[in-house]
């Protein structure tokens, strides 16, 4: 016979082996997840791109999307939301689940551009977002009409200097990359170059073979140029691959030029470490891949990986040289 005093401890022993039981059956699933590398994702990945479908920010989305999807075992669905130079899809993604389900491609513009271009900006690229990798870049090509009497991009800076305001350049627009690499050439170089903005780069192309401009700084000009139907002078980054004989500012006597475009991937801010490193580590992994190369180098692309990292601090650098680029050139958007 069991004493009352032995029955209430063996109660009481029952009891914490019970709940202990309990608790380890509830945490031990947890443990086991976190244990197991592979244990996310378990679900479709949805990828928002901020521009319509067919540019090449939609391009790099979905060439690294295809290959992830392989590679992780689970769908990567894009939803192309366009609209107001990116803000509608990118203040989108800010406001989405932050659980590693809801990622972004970003760019130049939706990262750094419209923090100063648009003044009621739904985000902050650089607090609501987190980096995963960079994924892609590319040196903006300056192109001329054909009958510009000048054979390389020094001389039509010579040209430029001795006939200010005389020239003028088209863009894709007020506020788009081609527009701030105008203004920095204009205020590196010493010229004045007037700036024309169209909608889009399409039709500030054909106004060039036209001869209705004399420039052009926009990466549509790529396919023309090597046709031969407008000249190719110069690059405002590195050279790129698919005109390698194309010299870029730099070299073409504006010392310290450098601008180019670039894309890549974010999940909104506060989501968990272990989601941002499994997908860094895939980025990194495919953008050494040699199809993924050759895909992106058919458009004049290259391929790029990063640490979040390294991501974030160059989204912080890019932010400070457009804001010095808008400041000196005063623009007014």
């Amino acid at each position: 016979m069991i004493s009352t005093h032995h029955r209430r401890e063996f109660i009481s022993q029952g009891l914490a082996l019970g709940l202990g039981a309990s608790l380890l059956g509830a945490i031990s699933p947890l443990v086991r997840a976190n244990d197991k590398p592979n244990a996310y994702p378990n679900r479709p990945i949805k990828l928002i791109v901020a521009y319509p479908p067919g540019g090449n920010t939609d391009l790099v989305a979905r060439i690294y999307a295809n290959a992830l999807a392989a590679s992780l075992k689970q769908p990567v669905v894009v939803d192309n939301r366009p609209g107001a130079g990116g803000a509608i899809g990118m203040t989108a993604a800010a406001k989405s689940p932050n659980d590693g389900y809801t990622m972004v491609i970003g760019d130049m513009g939706s990262l750094c551009i419209n923090r100063f271009a648009l003044p009621s900006l739904g985000y902050d690229p650089v607090k609501d977002f987190a980096a995963i990798s960079t994924l892609a870049k590319v040196s903006i090509l300056i192109t001329g009409r054909l009958d510009l009497p000048v054979k390389s991009m020094a001389e039509f800076i010579q040209l430029a200097k001795a006939n200010p305001n005389q020239f003028a350049c088209g863009t894709a627009g007020t506020g788009t990359i081609g527009h701030l690499s105008l203004e920095l050439l204009n205020i590196m170089a010493g010229i004045q170059v007037r700036h024309v903005p169209y909608k889009g780069g399409a039709a500030a192309l054909n106004d060039l073979m036209g001869g209705h401009i004399d420039l052009l700084i926009d990466g549509t000009a790529l396919g023309q140029a090597k046709n031969g139907k407008v000249k190719a002078l110069a690059t405002t980054g590195e050279r790129i691959a698919a005109m390698p004989e194309v010299e870029t500012l730099a070299q073409a006597g504006v010392k310290g030029y450098n601008l180019m475009n670039f894309w890549g991937y974010l999940f909104p801010v506060g989501t968990p470490k272990e989601c941002i490193d499994r997908l860094s580590s895939e980025v990194h992994k495919m953008s050494q891949d040699p199809e993924i190369q050759k895909l992106l180098s058919a458009s004049g692309l290259v391929a790029i990986s990063s640490s979040p990292e390294e991501f974030n601090e160059l989204i912080r650098s890019e932010n400070r040289k457009i804001e010095g680029i808008i400041k000196d050139a005063h623009i007014v958007f």
